[in-house]
């Protein structure tokens, strides 16, 4: 996906504060994508605060960070414990309501979603960004503007947080198909209209990725802020 690709570069240093980017067509070109997948790329990565448009000049890297103001990416095990346990609040009310709303349409558009994981499921730069955007998606189908706004504000640590998980999964597993069958089997109970269904098998998916993410700080093998002085 371009944007998992720019988004990479972005936090690579690849791509600096203040770089310009390429205009959409030159992107679409670069990535073998088309005109419309370019710039529903820079929408979305404008929308996380990564990207920032200055009038008649173009699309730049942005300056400012690209999490909620007075929110620091989470790097010690407890600020992550914090994360996942925010997730799975929100998760557990967004996918029962969920399965109580969605519509066809939007069932159709989480089975595309899942198609995506599927497409990416040995990649651990591109998964994540395909797993937000699942994410994303099921929270449009809760019909709740505020609960899709509240996981938008936290997307980018989302996506810090779900690298993690992806990188241990595919190390453990060699690919997270595991991941895309219990994803698949939440969409079967969204689609079913089964609220506790879709609640026990979400609940499932985030006890595993805590599993995952947890043991790389027990591990020592996720990032530790450096101390001051």
């Amino acid at each position: 996906m371009i944007a998992g690709k720019l988004r990479s570069q972005i936090a690579e240093g690849t791509l600096q504060p203040g770089d310009q980017l390429p205009g959409h067509r030159d992107l679409a070109a670069n990535f073998g994508v088309s005109l419309g997948s370019a710039r529903e790329a820079i929408s979305m990565l404008i929308g996380d605060g990564l990207i920032e448009t200055r009038a008649g000049r173009g699309t730049f890297v942005a300056e400012a960070s690209q999490l909620p103001a007075g929110v620091a990416a989470p790097v010690t095990r407890e600020e992550m414990e914090e994360l996942i346990e925010a997730r799975e609040l929100l998760g557990l009310s967004i996918v029962a309501m969920a399965a109580e709303r969605a519509s066809s349409e939007q069932v159709a558009r989480l089975r595309e979603a899942v198609g995506r994981m599927q497409a990416v499921v040995s990649d651990a730069d591109a998964y994540p960004e395909a797993d937000v955007e699942f994410q994303l998606a099921v929270a449009e189908a809760a019909g709740n503007r505020f609960l899709l706004k509240a996981l938008q504000d936290i997307r980018s640590l989302m996506r810090r947080d779900l690298e993690l998980s992806a990188g241990a999964g595919i190390r453990r597993f060699g690919s997270l198909h595991f991941s895309v069958d219990a994803h698949r089997s939440l969409v079967d109970a969204i689609e079913a209209g089964e609220p506790d269904e879709a609640r026990a098998v979400y609940l499932e998916i985030m006890s595993r990725h805590h599993e995952f993410v947890i043991g790389l700080y027990a591990m020592g093998a996720a990032p530790v802020r450096a101390k001051a002085g």
